[in-house]
Formats: structure tokens, sequence, C-alpha cells
């Protein structure tokens, strides 16, 4: 990925900004919370975390009974503001925040009722067979025998695109990971598919500052300038109005 001056949080920031998706998804959690008892759950592991935007939405919405939180993040500035967001959002659940490479960390000491993956399944997070590996891992070693897995990624399922929305990134040289391929590899690992839950949103690529410009800059794997990015952004999302995208989150199982 390409370097730049901006660090993590302030180019990810922007991008949030400039979409619904994290409300979208919040508001959808009530629907994936009454298909799904996840009342067993008492223990969570999140693999790139991030900030946890998503994850304690998803603890909030979903498991009513967690008493036992780990994540794990490489960022520095995403998880001490993780750290702050479990304090306040968490108070009564056991937290432990990893700052590792969730490819190199050695995995909980007990396996969890649930692992959460949360737009971290993408190619460009990982070596070839990295993702397979780590999936592998989550199923036999860190996940108890009927334990969930979620995963949350751009794209409708069961389609060889990503959408739109997500179509900027193909047009400088790194396009996403589409949903067949990631499924392909949680499946061969020996996960169940449960319940597809596809969650419309929106985003805004009107007027880009250098901060956004930054954060797709950052996700490409060969050399591009934020003038290249600007100039993507205009051929492909001309004018003011927000473009339609999706996301998807899919509860999978392991076998009891």
């Amino acid at each position: 990925m390409a370097t730049n001056r901006k660090s993590f949080l302030e180019m990810y920031d922007a991008y949030c900004s400039r979409s619904n998706e994290r409300q979208m998804c919040i508001s959808n959690l009530d629907e994936v919370a009454a298909e799904h008892n996840f009342d067993s759950i008492k223990s969570c592991l999140a693999i790139g975390a991030g900030e946890g935007f998503y994850e304690i939405g998803f603890l909030e919405k979903c498991t009513a009974n967690i008493i036992r939180f780990i994540a794990v993040d490489q960022d520095r500035g995403s998880t001490e503001r993780l750290k702050s967001l479990l304090r306040k959002r968490t108070p009564g659940v056991e937290a432990t925040v990893i700052e590792s490479d969730f490819h190199s960390w050695k995995g909980p000491n007990d396996p969890v009722d649930l692992i959460l993956t949360f737009h971290m399944l993408y190619s460009c997070y990982h070596k070839p067979g990295e993702r397979q590996a780590l999936l592998k891992k989550a199923h036999d070693h860190w996940l108890v025998p009927g334990g969930f897995l979620v995963a949350f990624s751009c794209g409708c399922f069961g389609t060889k695109s990503c959408g739109a929305t997500y179509e900027i990134f193909e047009r400088l040289g790194s396009p996403l990971t589409t949903w067949d391929e990631i499924e392909a590899d949680i499946l061969s690992v020996g996960f169940i598919k449960r319940r597809v839950h596809e969650i419309p949103m929106t985003r805004d690529f009107s007027n880009p500052d250098e901060a956004l410009l930054c954060f797709y800059q950052a996700h490409v794997d060969q050399p591009v300038t934020l003038d290249d990015v600007r100039s993507a952004m205009e051929e492909l999302y001309p004018g003011d109005e927000p473009y339609q995208g999706v996301n998807t989150l899919i509860v999978y199982q392991k076998a009891p």
C-alpha cells in the first residue's frame, strides 16, 4: 500500500463521513438479532477491529449476555480509541485490546463463542493463502463447537462485483475482494452458512478532501498520486448526488 502523511484514523474518519454505511449497519442489526439466537454467546473475538464501531454496535444489539471481549488490531490510534469506547459503552464487559498483526497473533487462551470479521477479509489485508489460514485457525482452534462467525464486507452476496460505490478501487488497480472469493475460503475450512443480510448504503464522492484521497491511495498496491485518485473519482462519480451501494453481513456457524 502507498504511504502518506495522514494517520489511518484521520483517513478513515474522512472515509466514514462520506457515507451512511455505519448508521445503516447498526439499524439493521435489530433484524439480525431477531433472526438469530445469540443468547448463549458470552465471549467474543474481533479480528482487525480497528476503532470497533461495528463490533461494539454488534455487542450492544445482538449479544445481551456477553461478558468477555477480545479485539486485535495493529494500528495504535485505532486501538486507543477502541479502549476508550469500550470503557464508555461496555463497562460491564471484561475487555482486552491487543495491538498486533492478527496473522502473527497466537490466538485467545480459551476458545470464544463468537468471532467478528468486519471489513477485514479483503485480499489487501492478506498475502496469498493467509486469509484461508486465518479462517482455519479461527474455526479449528479459536471458536467453540456451535460458535458463530460473522463476516461483513462490501457488495451484494453471490455477485462478482462489489458494486458502483467500490468501483474506484478497481479503477486504481486494486479491486476489492468479492463475496464469492471470500466465502469460498470461509466454507472451505468447515463453516456452515446460516443467514445473509444485505444492507443498502450511500456514499458521497463530491469535492473530496486530502484525507479522503489519502484513504483510497493507501489501499492501492501500485503507486498512485492524489491527483490520480481525484481524477478517478471525477470520472466515475460525476455530480453531487450520493451513489447507491450495498454491504452484506453473513452469519456462519461451526458445527456443534
